[in-house]
């Protein structure tokens, strides 16, 4: 699959049309229907742009190689850990090592299969967890 294409595949995954993704990357409605057909390459920036919009790997959009919510992994890492850590830390004592990477093991896996946590859902993870 080509660079036009994977971008095809997250634009329609996403439902959303042409005319709008070209407008927030900034470039022409032309020129975005050329890159999804593989006539044209799409520059660098607007790969950048891209990926960075839409939360996708920007080396899965150029190579197919990985995933393509790579980009969103680290941030959903952060989430998971900043979480164990408020939890953990809330009495004011100091924060074991052990506990925080298994809570927050557990939060990130909770989101990587589900995407987004309810509050009630990470008080449950949080109590069974810590």
């Amino acid at each position: 699959m080509s660079i036009g294409g994977r971008i095809l595949e997250i634009r329609k995954a996403l439902g959303l049309n042409q005319a709008d993704v070209a407008s927030e990357l900034g470039i022409s409605h032309g020129a975005l229907v050329n890159y999804e057909k593989g006539l044209r390459e799409p520059p660098a920036s607007v790969i950048l742009g891209f990926a960075e919009r839409y939360k996708v790997s920007a080396s899965w959009v150029l190579t197919g190689e990985g995933r393509p919510d790579q980009a969103g992994l680290d941030e959903t890492y952060a989430r998971s850990i900043a979480t164990a850590w408020a939890y953990l830390s809330r009495g004011g004592d100091g924060v074991e090592r052990d506990a925080l990477i298994k809570l927050g093991s557990a939060l990130f896996q909770y989101l990587l299969e589900h995407g987004e946590i309810s509050e009630t859902m990470s008080q449950k993870i949080l109590s069974l967890s810590a």
